[in-house]
């Protein structure tokens, strides 16, 4: 059985990806099955990773929206693939959440709190989707549409899934003539460097600026001010993987089948009313 991920890093530094991992490695373990490999979308392809494996045996699980063209690849020299926290649109097997729903959800609630500026900071990688086609785009997009808000293209920043790419990201949103009152981020990492943005600026959270964000790691509630983010149930998604992928094996699925875990958003303090707000 083999693990892909955009950025093999990412098992050690980003807490969103570890949390799969750990769910994946534990249900291995509680099943008595075998990892046997751990690569990068960029290299897999590169070594004859499956030529000396029973294909009976192999299976592969992929974290992350990776690329179609990617995935079609893969499904077409490995017998058993399953995508963690990818986005539904090919004929295979599927455990993630709603991410566009979700977004929604979280962008809702910052209008149902008075605020009409509201920016976003999303992620694009080189093996995933660029920013405006990204699920969680797409709910802040259509939330703001709904609610017949302005989306200002310069409060729209890619922080790149990253801490420095996302503080600089807030900084240029900061830059603006007339800065939003709340963000959006697509991840609690992203919005760890928008705090600090934010903080360097003389600026206050939630008074000058409200913040809600996406995955709920752990550290979001003990950063300061506690962050308002949507839980995403990350070592449950690992372990329905292992589950789905072994049911498969044995024959036990006829058909591709798409598992959406619920999220709920954790509402915290950093968001505000929009009438309690200085101005900036």
């Amino acid at each position: 059985m083999g693990l892909v991920l955009y950025d093999v890093k990412a098992k050690y530094q980003d807490p969103y990806f570890s949390e799969i991992i750990y769910g994946i490695e534990s249900e291995l373990l509680d099943q008595e099955c075998i990892l046997d490999f751990t690569f990068e979308v960029q290299d897999i392809f590169n070594f004859n990773l499956f030529g000396d494996m029973n294909e009976s045996d192999l299976g592969v699980i992929c974290i992350g929206p990776l690329k179609h063209d990617f995935i079609n690849e893969l499904n077409k020299r490995v017998p058993f693939v399953i995508s963690v926290g990818g986005i539904p649109k090919l004929e295979m097997d599927y455990v993630t959440v709603d991410f566009r729903h979700a977004a929604m959800q979280a962008v809702q609630y910052l209008v149902d709190l008075g605020h009409r500026n509201i920016a976003f900071i999303g992620g694009s990688s080189q093996v995933g989707m660029p920013i405006d086609q990204e699920e969680r785009f797409y709910g802040y997009k259509e939330a703001m549409e709904l609610n017949h808000l302005k989306i200002v293209p310069e409060w729209v920043q890619d922080g790149c899934f990253d801490l420095i790419k996302s503080y600089e990201a807030m900084k240029k949103i900061l830059n603006t003539q007339s800065p939003p009152s709340a963000v959006f981020t697509a991840s609690d990492k992203m919005a760890f460097g928008a705090y600090k943005a934010i903080g360097e600026y003389g600026l206050s959270i939630p008074h000058d600026i409200s913040v809600v964000s996406f995955d709920n790691v752990e550290m979001s509630e003990f950063i300061n001010p506690p962050l308002t983010t949507v839980q995403v149930h990350k070592e449950e998604m690992g372990r329905i993987a292992v589950k789905l992928l072994l049911q498969r094996m044995e024959g036990g699925i006829p058909l591709p089948l798409i598992s959406y875990l619920p999220t709920k958003l954790i509402v915290r303090s950093s968001c505000t009313e929009k009438s309690e707000l200085k101005k900036i």
